[in-house]
């Protein structure tokens, strides 16, 4: 069994491990997060207050979406009420820009992209997770909470990552329905006991004030044209939710029961697939769970100088698929599917059989629960 990519690239965008070569078309890929480039004397000022160039696309995806949701948004609340013209919104919104700001939202969490050395720098950081985010079905201010501190802490663990998928049988569609129901309806409380019982009061009141200030936002906005507050709040809070939950769920859905807590075995890398250049390399996960301050363009060259840890913790590797495609196959009875893209870099020799055997291993709930 031979999935390995031919080598069409320097040999720079080429790993080895084991006498075995691994080519990562991501290395230099272009990227694509962001859709229209501001101009060049914005660019100039850009570069005295961002905090590495290479944030530069994260920025400009920032504007875009300042500057077309935003008006967007109020064009909505300030036009007669019509569920067509929501429904021709959140197509758009979500079409050009869902899955492109949510994963600037993620990497932002972890790296501001602007200096704190100013006010507007400050200013700028929190402009993402406080103002934009609850256009995008995100509750102002919680995320940074639930995924920086909450689930990059707790690591997937059953009983302390609210959002742990280790302790669900994760190829049942049922089971992922009750995993979403818990997370869309019982975050709000959830999150901020987490928080306080974790003695970070001042996280736990800033969450709960960021779930009342979304709501009162939805309820302001309400009193002007209410079928324009649901369009703008309440249909992008189950969209989003479905999506970053059926998101994690699938990184996290290969858990191995025999270990874990190891970040070899409780997450994998999707590589060399054009979801990477809209994600800021969001497929190399199990690199990021190692080192989650990592910045987001070094993770496809760290990859490929982490191949021998991949293949001493017999990590998975899958080429030419995104997160949603493994999702959705596991959830589709198709591990052969998935067992024709696993990249072996060293891990124990398997047939295809014995790879799909250990797939559907990894698959089972995980009974190990940490207090």
């Amino acid at each position: 069994m031979k999935p390995i990519l031919e080598d069409p690239r320097p040999s720079n965008h080429v790993g080895t491990c084991q006498d075995v070569d691994v080519a990562c078309l991501d290395v230099d890929a272009a990227r694509r997060e962001y859709i229209i480039p501001p101009s060049a004397l914005l660019i100039q000022r850009l570069r005295v207050i961002v905090r590495d160039e290479r944030d530069l696309p994260l920025v400009y995806l920032l504007i875009n979406v300042t500057a077309t949701v935003i008006p967007l948004a109020v064009i909505l609340v300030m036009s007669i009420p019509s569920h067509a013209r929501g429904v021709a919104y959140i197509a758009t919104v979500y079409g050009l820009y869902a899955q492109r700001f949510l994963l600037a939202l993620h990497y932002g969490t972890h790296v501001a992209a602007f200096r704190n050395d100013s006010m507007v720098g400050r200013a700028l950081n929190a402009l993402a997770p406080t103002v934009l985010a609850p256009l995008f079905g995100v509750p102002s201010g919680v995320y940074a909470l639930h995924h920086a501190v909450m689930h990059h802490v707790e690591n997937n663990k059953v009983g302390r990552d609210l959002s742990s998928t280790a302790g669900f049988q994760r190829d049942s569609v049922w089971e992922f329905a009750r995993y979403w129901l818990r997370f869309t309806f019982a975050s709000c409380v959830e999150l901020p006991m987490y928080a306080w019982k974790q003695k970070r009061y001042d996280s736990a009141t800033w969450c709960a004030l960021g779930f009342a200030g979304t709501y009162v936002a939805y309820w302001l906005t309400s009193r002007i044209n209410s079928v324009a507050a649901f369009w703008i709040f309440i249909a992008p809070y189950f969209v989003s939710s479905l999506a970053l939950m059926f998101g994690n769920w699938s990184q996290h859905i290969f858990v191995d029961p025999d270990k874990p807590f190891c970040n070899y075995r409780l997450s994998y890398c999707a590589i060399n697939h054009s979801d990477n250049q809209l994600t800021f390399n969001d497929g190399y996960h199990t690199v990021h769970h190692v080192n989650s301050r990592l910045h987001w363009s070094e993770l496809p060259t760290k990859f490929l100088a982490s191949l021998d840890e991949f293949a001493e913790n017999d990590g998975l590797i899958f080429t030419g698929v995104g997160f949603f495609d493994v999702g959705l196959s596991v959830m589709l009875g198709k591990l052969d599917w998935l067992a024709d893209r696993y990249v072996h870099v060293g891990q124990p020799s398997r047939s295809r059989d014995e790879i799909i055997a250990m797939l559907r291993h990894r698959l089972k709930p995980v009974r190990v629960k940490i207090e």
